[in-house]
């Protein structure tokens, strides 16, 4: 049964309060803001205890558990009205009556879309996802439901949300700045369903767009004269650049092309994650820094492991080597990149050649096919190396650390076309190839499919008797009986013998009675009557 009362709670008595008994208990008598207040003391006699001015509700819910919610209310038929709806609800809800997980959805319905977005945010930090990415989804998750006009769960639809990213494509963004916004309001439709703040996914049925239709931020490979001419003139710079000296400019590029390390990874390094005794060498990122949050071994070349050697000499094991990596790696590139590409029109004989080097896209930031050339082609150089030199896709799965091979093919390797040519090297010719005459006259010859019939020299010659055999060296013998030919060959491969016969009417006699009529051959004048084995 739910009883409803008035909390009190312990208050000093107030200054010149009077203190009387009535029916053996005490109370206190005071006035505040114009009003005289009166309450009972405590048993101690040190407070008094004052009433709230609304009723309070204690009942049992249907899992048993006691609760007590506030009526809003100072009258007690009211709150002794609502304390029984309450115990009715929680009596149906034991019962099977009433739909908990139904209830919850609407009230988790009636929340403002902030406060779920801000337990997104939440979510995502304890994860551990970086601040970038956190900051990132939340901002565009925020964009698309002020544009979509979404204030409650029941306003986030499909429909709504595709018009807020066709606005967003309107406006000149590129479909993969529309597919990260609808990326980020995928997973905060995903995450409500899961967490069961929805009955379904409403963004489910939304498809990414297909960026290969407008690629404007395409990344190149480095050829390797651009790589080494690129390490040179940052090598040859002593004073510190962009933070960091030239050698250790130099060094990081080095880093980039033989490991595919990002530049996160990258500013991580420390010596003592460098083992260039071990075959073969290897340098470690650590989970805390990786990309896909797994601690990564990578195998580096033995040239590589040599340079770096005397540069690692002497420095603390603890020491980030490029912890000073300006966060702009690719206004850094762009800059040693310019100066690699004037010192390579320097070195032109004459003028005209030099005119000739100008129009070439050799150490520009931008080609002519509008690809560019940022700190992560690096990446793209490392595994288009990796692909070009035989790898399988497991292989270049592995080192690029990708989840999947389609990332590793499809968007990092890089084809040249000599390359494509080279592996048209190997399907076979489709020239069409003539025999010798005379190889294909033997083969045939010895198949009995050269075009020389068989009685051809038969029917220059007389029939033979039956029973005697023809002879290959003197001639074929033939004896005229009726008509009856018994054919040879002297020949040990020979494999059986045939016996002709001749019909001289071409017209077949009709049967007699009781004789059972033939078909008529193909060849009227010769039929094989019975052949022997």
């Amino acid at each position: 049964m739910a009883t409803v009362y008035k909390r009190t709670r312990r208050k000093p008595i107030p200054e010149g309060a009077d203190i009387f008994q009535r029916k053996g208990r005490q109370y206190a008598v005071w006035t505040s803001r114009g009003r005289q207040q009166r309450a009972p003391l405590s048993k101690d006699g040190t407070a008094v205890l004052v009433e709230a001015d609304i009723y309070t509700i204690e009942y049992f819910d249907h899992d048993g558990k006691r609760r007590r919610v506030a009526s809003d209310t100072p009258d007690k038929d009211a709150a002794q009205r609502l304390a029984n709806q309450l115990e009715t609800a929680a009596m149906e809800r034991r019962r099977g009556l009433v739909n908990v997980a139904q209830e919850r959805l609407a009230k988790e319905g009636q929340r403002p879309l902030g406060d779920h977005l801000t337990d997104f945010g939440r979510f995502l930090t304890d994860k551990e996802n970086t601040p970038k990415h956190v900051r990132m989804t939340r901002q565009h998750i925020q964009w698309v439901l002020e544009h979509c006009g979404a204030e409650s769960l029941a306003d986030l639809t499909a429909p709504a949300v595709l018009g807020a990213i066709g606005e967003l494509r309107n406006g000149g963004a590129s479909l993969r700045t529309c597919n990260a916004y609808l990326r980020s309001s995928k997973s905060f439709s995903r995450w409500l369903w899961k967490h069961k703040r929805t009955a379904d996914d409403p963004l489910c049925a939304l498809e990414a767009f297909n960026e290969e239709t407008d690629a404007r931020h395409v990344r190149r490979e480095l050829t390797i004269e651009e790589a080494s001419r690129l390490i040179d003139v940052a090598a040859q710079r002593p004073l510190p650049e962009h933070c960091l000296r030239g050698t250790d400019r130099a060094m990081v590029y080095r880093l980039a092309l033989g490991t595919g390390f990002r530049a996160k990874e990258l500013r991580s390094l420390t010596p003592g994650a460098f083992d260039l005794s071990s075959d073969p060498p290897t340098v470690r990122v650590e989970a805390a820094h990786s990309k896909r949050r797994r601690t990564d071994v990578q195998p580096i070349r033995q040239d590589l492991a040599d340079l770096l050697r005397p540069w690692l000499a002497g420095r603390p094991a603890e020491e980030r080597l490029f912890a000073k990596l300006p966060g702009g790696t690719a206004r850094m590139l762009r800059s040693d990149m310019a100066l690699a590409r004037q010192e390579w029109l320097s070195e032109a004989p004459n003028e005209e050649a030099r005119q000739t080097r100008a129009k070439c896209d050799f150490l520009l930031f931008e080609n002519a096919a509008g690809e560019v050339a940022d700190f992560h082609s690096t990446r793209h150089t490392y595994i288009s190396g990796i692909v070009a030199g035989g790898a399988s896709v497991k292989t270049a799965q592995e080192l690029a650390r990708h989840s999947t091979p389609t990332l590793t093919i499809g968007r990092y390797s890089h084809t040249r076309l000599h390359d494509l040519r080279s592996a048209l090297d190997g399907l076979p010719s489709l020239e069409p190839k003539r025999p010798d005459a005379e190889k294909v006259g033997a083969v045939l010859a010895a198949t009995g499919t050269d075009g020389t019939r068989l009685d051809k020299e038969l029917r220059q010659r007389k029939w033979a008797h039956p029973g005697q055999q023809l002879n290959g060296e003197n001639g074929r013998k033939a004896a005229k009986d009726g008509g009856t030919v018994a054919v040879a060959a002297d020949e040990p491969d020979t494999a059986q013998v045939l016996t002709l016969t001749r019909n001289e009417n071409r017209r077949r006699p009709l049967a007699t009675t009781g004789e059972k009529r033939r078909r008529p051959d193909s060849n009227r004048g010769w039929r094989i009557c019975n052949p022997l084995p």
